[in-house]
């Protein structure tokens, strides 16, 4: 909120510094984004009159002006051509500094004395909105009420300065000078002046002018309408223009000036129609026909939906409810009567409206963060007030108000030892009374109570920590007692779950994979490529979905991992390592009535890589977390390749699966790579978790290998086959591991050959081949007698 310190000082009764309201408004709890001093760059410029012009006697081109600044006058040169003697025009005397960084020092021009310069609007940094005829070449003539020899910042308005305020989102009251003003008086202990709502009324009674209806009054609460008659359409009294340029509002007319300033003085945005333009003399406020349209003030055409509230006559719209007026109904020069609007509207359609539109407004603004009804009647008769300074009209006697909601105080009780006890302070009743009072929260004492009345203009304060939070920041943060806390503090710990996912992650990025982060909802197209018509069986459907592509809760994270595999692959990236550690949601039963089940799992994709590769990721987090007898069994879902997949076991319960993805499968999101995926439950997973570390010492005696490789049956499992390795090795056998497979038409086409590397070791002695070979051969004899293997020549 852009407030100029002087316009803020007008109700305030007494005197405050710049310094002092900025630190005393800052410690009650308004912030403060930036403090600009409007004239700052501008030094030793005044008003000068200029009495006299001759010509230069040696310059065709330049001029001698006898310009009086009311102390004195001065003889300057210049070469424009627009000046003229009586005229005003802002003078820069000797030692003068300009916004371009200029300084004015006097000197001789063509043997003249030259006691300084005439300034044109651009060397003031002056635009045509800023002072009328600034933008025009030559010297700037200043209006004939300029004041000779006055300070030329205080005759444009910039001997201000602007502060720019941050407004919570809670306070809208304090998007407006009145709203700040009241705060400044309860920081710094000053009493507030209200401006004057007085008027006079005069002719014919409204009804006479205009009607009005509400078709909406949940959007609506509020509609006053004044009407004015036999108007004078001209511009504002310079002092009015100039609060508005200081608070960054560009003068237009009396009428439109006078809307605009009470929207900043009171917060409350107005309208003004021109009567002549309201078909039927009726004004009504309803949400618009889908596709209705209406040109703006801003010479657009917006289109409507029948969600957005407008003002209309009874044949057109002539106004967007709370954002823009119509083009049809404005304001002009040849207008003599005006009807003047303030109203409440809905503060989420006003918000939904302006973003749908794409039109933000100083008035949606205000609107959209909610404004009070009542205030809407304060600033309808400052509005007639201001009429009357201006003399701008005459007020039609009565007015159309319909109202909707309660606008009376709220009440609220507390006592002064629950206030203490909330803040922790010791502040005596008394005090306390005195500064809600300042905050215009009437409030009475009655036996250690206090009696508020909250006016419906706080509509942030509701109950009784909200009347703790007012008397503290008035009070001051800094005179309230610290406390030291009186529980013991404890150190929180990270649950288990948590710190192994961790874990988990790190290893992983340690290990060259990056994380994905997909969102938990998307498309049920894109959950049936991988589930296929299984995907309905548990699906969850959001009620309110951003889009049908995020309308279904994720039931598997393979279905997001093939879409970021596809989207990498499209963008030429190799090698892919990734993972994500997510949850999934299943409904348990249809239709939902219960939470669905939430499972947490990770999912690992990789590219150029084999089923083997993977194999030994899964693993290596399965020794991180200390889980035990890891198995691979075949039968993954159908989704995968059914050769090269397996559901992944720790002894005998299920936590997931791994595998190539199926051709088909893959070809559903345009990817031709093999890619090998691997879900695993993490629940499941952390049920067999341990943290029993065993450490052994280094081994004395070296290893002994052998290369075992045996033909069987294609349906066998390699894991099988590794059982009985293991069982027959002996206690000198130490790690088997599968190093090939092999299919083809030398071994046979129901068969395949699987390789196994051995290593044996003795922590005795050094093995001998025939301390291995027995074994050797008692493997191959169980190999040939339980699984039919025979050794591949």
């Amino acid at each position: 909120m852009l407030t100029p310190y002087n316009w803020l000082m007008d109700y305030i009764d007494g005197d405050i510094s710049v310094e002092e309201l900025k630190e005393k408004m800052i410690s009650s709890g308004n912030a403060i984004e930036n403090i600009t001093d409007l004239g700052g760059d501008i030094t030793n410029v005044v008003v000068g009159q200029i009495k006299e012009i001759k010509k230069h006697p040696d310059a065709d081109k330049l001029l001698i002006c006898s310009v009086d600044t009311k102390d004195m006058k001065h003889q300057i040169v210049t070469g424009a051509d627009n000046v003229f003697e009586g005229a005003k025009v802002p003078v820069a005397l000797h030692g003068a500094h300009l916004p371009s960084g200029m300084k004015i020092k006097k000197g001789k021009l063509r043997g003249e004395l030259s006691e300084g310069m005439l300034c044109s609007g651009e060397e003031l940094n002056l635009t045509e909105e800023d002072y009328p005829g600034a933008s025009k070449h030559g010297i700037l003539i200043l209006k004939d009420d300029a004041q000779t020899g006055e300070d030329i910042k205080k005759t444009l308005g910039l001997d201000d300065v602007a502060f720019e305020f941050e407004v919570g989102a809670n306070r809208p009251d304090c998007l407006s000078i009145l709203g700040l003003a009241k705060e400044a008086a309860a920081a710094t202990g000053t009493k507030m002046k209200m401006p004057d709502l007085s008027y006079k009324e005069s002719g014919r009674g409204i009804s006479d002018y205009i009607s009005v209806q509400v078709k909406d009054h949940e959007l609506c609460t509020r509609y006053i309408s004044r009407v004015v008659k036999n108007v004078k359409i001209e511009p504002s009294p310079s002092w009015m223009q100039k609060r508005l340029l200081s608070a960054g509002v560009r003068p237009i007319n009396n009428i439109v000036d006078i809307t605009n300033f009470v929207m900043l003085e009171t917060g409350q945005p107005m309208h003004a129609f021109d009567l002549n333009d309201i078909g039927g003399n009726k004004i009504i406020v309803r949400c618009a026909v889908k596709g209705e349209k209406m040109v703006t003030l801003d010479d657009k055409e917006r289109e409507f939906n029948d969600k957005m509230l407008l003002i209309c006559d009874a044949k057109k719209p002539i106004g967007i409810a709370g954002i823009m007026g119509g083009l049809n109904s404005e304001i002009k020069p040849d207008t003599k009567t005006v009807i003047f609007e303030s109203a409440k509207f809905a503060h989420a359609n006003i918000r939904q409206t302006s973003r749908t539109l794409g039109l933000s407004t100083e008035s949606s603004m205000r609107f959209s963060k909610g404004v009070s009804a009542y205030n809407s009647a304060v600033a309808m008769k400052r509005a007639l007030n201001l009429v009357c300074a201006l003399n701008a009209g005459e007020i039609v006697s009565g007015k159309i108000d319909i109202l909707s909601e309660d606008v009376s105080d709220k009440e609220i009780n507390i006592t002064a030892d629950k206030i203490n006890a909330i803040l922790g302070s010791k502040i005596a009743i008394e005090d306390m009374a005195k500064i809600l009072n300042r905050l215009d929260l009437k409030t009475a004492i009655d036996k250690g109570t206090l009696n508020i009345k909250v006016p419906s203009v706080r509509a942030d304060i509701e109950r009784d920590v909200d009347i703790a939070e007012e008397i503290a920041r008035i009070y001051g943060y800094d005179n309230i007692e610290s406390i030291a806390l009186k529980e013991d503090v404890r150190r929180g710990k990270m649950p288990q779950n948590t710190m192994l996912k961790d874990e988990i992650k790190k290893a992983l990025s340690a290990n060259g994979f990056y994380e994905c982060v997909t969102y938990s909802f998307g498309s049920p197209a894109t959950q049936q490529k991988i589930l296929g018509g299984d995907y309905k069986k548990h699906e969850i459907r959001l009620l309110n979905p951003l889009g049908e592509d995020k309308s279904v809760m994720r039931q598997t994270g393979i279905a997001d991992m093939m879409t970021v595999i596809s989207t990498n692959i499209k963008h030429k990236v190799e090698n892919l390592r990734l993972f994500e550690i997510g949850k999934v949601y299943l409904a348990n039963k249809k239709p939902l009535k219960e939470l669905p089940d939430e499972k947490d799992y990770i999912c690992i994709g990789m590219t150029d890589v084999d089923f083997y590769d993977l194999k030994g990721v899964v693993e290596n987090i399965s020794d991180m977390v200390g889980a035990k007898e890891l198995t691979f069994k075949a039968g993954a879902g159908e989704y995968f390749h059914q050769g090269r997949s397996a559901k992944i076991y720790i002894k005998d319960d299920y936590i997931g699966e791994i595998g190539e993805i199926a051709a088909a499968t893959a070809e559903k999101f345009d990817v031709e790579e093999r890619v090998y995926v691997a879900q695993i439950e993490l629940k499941q997973l952390f049920e067999h978790y341990s943290n029993v570390k065993k450490y052994v010492s280094l081994p004395k005696f070296p290893e002994s290998f052998r290369d075992l490789a045996f033909v069987v049956n294609t349906d066998i499992e390699a894991a099988k086959l590794s059982d009985v390795i293991v069982k027959n090795g002996g206690k000198f056998l130490t790690q088997v591991k599968l190093f090939d497979v092999f299919t083809g038409k030398s071994i046979g086409e129901d068969k395949k050959s699987l390789a196994f590397s051995l290593t044996f070791r003795s922590n005795e002695k050094t093995l001998k081949d025939e301390d291995v070979n027995k074994f050797i051969e008692k493997i191959i004899s169980a190999a040939q007698r339980d699984l039919g293997a025979y050794i591949r020549k």
